[in-house]
């Protein structure tokens, strides 16, 4: 699994699933604490939507965490002030990192994850667009008459 489809999952999916995954590996292996959880500042970037240029928002917080196990690192960084989550993100990147064998058993867990992750996206696409507002300008008024 690609690293930004893993963590795309890790960071927008369920919290019960990460907890347990990382759970399984401080079970099974030592876990090494490189950079206990801490807090950030990151600038967010954007794209203009008319002229495509990137610009800066600003600063976002953010907690990250970076461990190691059996020498492999693992890195993890969730926007807010979650130093648990952040922990238990990089104690997942490291495991599959250093390819540990419990890995595989998880990737049908992940995908099961990542079918939820859309579904909830789509449905709020869907509530969106729901109350999205159309505007006729008054060259369309005009082109009709």
């Amino acid at each position: 699994m690609k690293k930004a489809r893993l963590t795309k999952i890790l960071v927008e999916g369920n919290r019960d699933l990460l907890k347990k995954m990382a759970q399984q590996v401080e079970k099974r292996v030592e876990v090494k604490v490189e950079q206990p959880p801490r807090k950030g500042l990151v600038m967010l970037k954007a794209r203009d939507s008319i002229s495509m240029q990137p610009f800066y928002l600003g600063e976002g917080l953010v907690t990250e965490c970076a461990v190691s196990i059996q020498g492999k690192f693992g890195f993890g960084a969730i926007m807010g002030e979650d130093p648990e989550r952040s922990y238990q993100i990089a104690v997942v990147d490291a495991a599959f990192n250093a390819r540990l064998p419990l890995v595989d058993s998880w990737i049908p867990e992940l995908e099961r994850e990542e079918r939820s992750i859309r579904q909830r996206h789509f449905r709020e696409h869907v509530m969106a667009e729901h109350s999205r507002v159309q505007f006729d300008t008054m060259e369309d008024y005009n082109d009709k008459s």
